[in-house]
C-alpha cells in the first residue's frame, strides 16, 4: 500500500462537545479548527464542563444545523436554528445573541472560559433527557480568545475543544492496529483517511489536505471514552482502551489518532488526496500489535 493513495475518506464535526457529530461531505477548516467543532458544551451545577467520560449518554444527541452550508467559510457565524435530538424526542432554539451581561464562566479542564448560555428552555429539556441539572453553554471567540499552553500546539487556539483543533486519523491504521470491529466513529476524530499504511501517520509531519495544510504535532492520548458505544451511549467495558495500552504509546499512554494544527486554512472534502509536505523520525514506541 502506497502512501500517496492515501484519501480523505469521512469528515466528522462536533457542534455540541461528546454529542453525535455531522458527517459532512466538505467543510471549512480555520485556525481554530473545523467551523462551529465544539462550538458548545453541557455544564453541570459547579459550573465544570461535561462530557462522555461522565455522561455516556451524550453519545445518542443528535445535533442538527438546519439551515447551515456543508462548506462553510466563516469560522465567527452561527446557524440561525439548532435541533437536538435523544430518540424520538427534539427540541430547536436559536442561539442567544451574546451581550456583555450574558456572559459567564465556565470551567474546561482547568481553564477557565467565557461563554454564553443558551435558552432556559433548552436547559431543561437536557436536563430531563439525561436526567441532572445540565446547561447549554456557547463559545464567542471573539470573547474567548483561549490558547493551549502546550509546546506542541504552537500557540493554536479553539473552541471548546479538550485541547488541540484537529483529530486525524487513518482507518488502516485503526483496522490493522487494534483488533476488533470498532469503527471510527468511536474515536472522534476530525478527519479520517484510508489508503497508506498503518500507522505511517507517524512519520507525517505536515500534510495538504484539500485546500488547507496540517501539522501532526501530537499524538491523541486516548481515554474512557473510548469505551463507550457510540450509537448506544452505553459504557461497553474496558475495550478498546486497554487493547490500545497494549499497542502503540505515547510517553506510557495509550494513543490513537493525532492532534493537529492549522498551518493553511481551506476546504477539505471526501475524496482529497493526502499530500505529505514535511515528513519526520516516527515517535510512538510499539508495545504489541
Amino acid at each position: 500500500m502506497s502512501d500517496a493513495n492515501a484519501i480523505v475518506t469521512s469528515l466528522q464535526v462536533h457542534p455540541v462537545k461528546s454529542a453525535r457529530g455531522l458527517g459532512p461531505d466538505a467543510w471549512w477548516f480555520s485556525d481554530r479548527g473545523p467551523v462551529l467543532d465544539r462550538r458548545w458544551m453541557l455544564v453541570d451545577q459547579n459550573r465544570r464542563f461535561i462530557s462522555l467520560r461522565e455522561v455516556p449518554g451524550l453519545a445518542r444527541l443528535l445535533v442538527e444545523l438546519p439551515d447551515f452550508p456543508d462548506a462553510p467559510d466563516d469560522d465567527t457565524g452561527l446557524p440561525e436554528v439548532v435541533r437536538l435530538t435523544v430518540g424520538d424526542e427534539s427540541i430547536e432554539f436559536e442561539p442567544i445573541e451574546s451581550t456583555a451581561s450574558q456572559r459567564e464562566s465556565v470551567v474546561l479542564w482547568k481553564a477557565e472560559r467565557v461563554v454564553v448560555p443558551e435558552p432556559a428552555a433548552v436547559d431543561e429539556w437536557l436536563s430531563h433527557q439525561f436526567q441532572q441539572e445540565v446547561r447549554l453553554v456557547r463559545h464567542e471567540p471573539s470573547r474567548d480568545p483561549w490558547v493551549q499552553t502546550e509546546p506542541e500546539a504552537q500557540g493554536a487556539t479553539t473552541g471548546l475543544a479538550d485541547g488541540y483543533p484537529v483529530l486525524f486519523a487513518s482507518e488502516t491504521t485503526l483496522l490493522e492496529g487494534i483488533p476488533g470491529q470498532w469503527g471510527m466513529r468511536r474515536f472522534r476524530p476530525n478527519v479520517a483517511i484510508n489508503g497508506a499504511r498503518a500507522w505511517a501517520e507517524d512519520g507525517w509531519k505536515r500534510i495538504r489536505v484539500g485546500g488547507a495544510e496540517l501539522e501532526l504535532v501530537k499524538p491523541c492520548v486516548r481515554c474512557v471514552a473510548t469505551t463507550v458505544d457510540p450509537k448506544s451511549g452505553v459504557r461497553t467495558g474496558p475495550e478498546p482502551l486497554s487493547l490500545l495500552a497494549k499497542g502503540r504509546t505515547w510517553n506510557g499512554k495509550p494513543v490513537f489518532g493525532w492532534n493537529a494544527i492549522v498551518k493553511v486554512a481551506g476546504l477539505i472534502q471526501i475524496g482529497d488526496a493526502i499530500e505529505i509536505l514535511e515528513e519526520k523520525p516516527p515517535s510512538l514506541a510499539s508495545e504489541g500489535p
